[in-house]
């Protein structure tokens, strides 16, 4: 198991969001459009997700929700095989949001672990197309 991005949550504009950390030095290598915006930067060990929702109404709004109560940031681990991660994780206790794998917010299939499970800072699970 890798790091696959840490994600960043934002309640801000996104053309300037993308600005500022682009001005910073990362690497912008994509944005998507529509409800929920995001914009996928990389570095050379892990990729920095930028999260900007525009407007309600999206499939994502109970991910974004949850997730925004605990943190404004969550952290990725890339891996081979998700159902296996989905099983290890179930195994040890741990619940999910939504109905995992989903896919959406990027390339990859994902399962966000239930944030009220367990300590620390939310994280998924996700395994790139």
């Amino acid at each position: 198991m890798d790091i696959h991005h840490v994600g960043q949550l934002l309640d801000a504009p996104f053309g300037p969001a993308v600005t500022f950390y682009e001005g910073l030095g990362l690497s912008l290598r994509e944005t998507t459009d529509g409800p929920v915006r995001v914009a996928f930067f990389e570095t050379e060990s892990a990729e920095f997700h930028l999260v900007v929702r525009e407007e309600r109404g999206s499939g994502a709004d109970e991910l974004l929700d949850a997730i925004g109560r605990l943190s404004a940031a969550h952290v990725a681990f890339e891996v081979d095989d998700l159902a296996a991660a989905i099983a290890n994780a179930a195994d040890a206790g741990l619940s999910f949001l939504g109905d995992p794998p989903e896919e959406g917010l990027g390339p990859y299939r994902r399962a966000f672990v239930a944030p009220e499970g367990h300590v620390g800072i939310p994280f998924e699970f996700v395994e790139p197309l």
